[in-house]
């Protein structure tokens, strides 16, 4: 995945901004705080459930049918970077940052 250094700034920022919207409330999945590792050994229902409330909270939605397909999205993008062995370790929230970075949703 290659991100402009204008991307780069925005995924640090929003990676700040998720680690304090997820302190303020509970997570419904509970791949948070996992790695890319544990997101591949994961069931579907709990992939949607974190990536949903990952959306949700970055974005600032609360209608569950806008968040629906936008976590869709993020869920295939992390998929794709899941299924590169090398970057196993890397966090499941700082990829669906990069990801929604990477598929225009973040706001410039």
């Amino acid at each position: 995945m290659r991100l402009s250094l204008h991307l780069l700034v925005q995924f640090c920022l929003a990676a700040s901004i998720s680690a304090a919207a997820l302190a303020q409330q509970g997570p419904s999945g509970d791949l948070h705080h996992a790695s890319l590792r544990d997101w591949n050994q994961a069931g579907e229902a709990n992939r949607f459930a974190t990536v949903s409330d990952l959306v949700e909270r970055i974005l600032n939605l609360h209608d569950p049918i806008a968040v629906r397909p936008k976590a869709r999205q993020v869920q295939v993008c992390i998929n794709r970077v899941a299924a590169d062995f090398q970057q196993g370790s890397q966090a499941v929230a700082d990829t669906a940052v990069a990801c929604m970075a990477e598929l225009g949703m973040l706001s410039r």
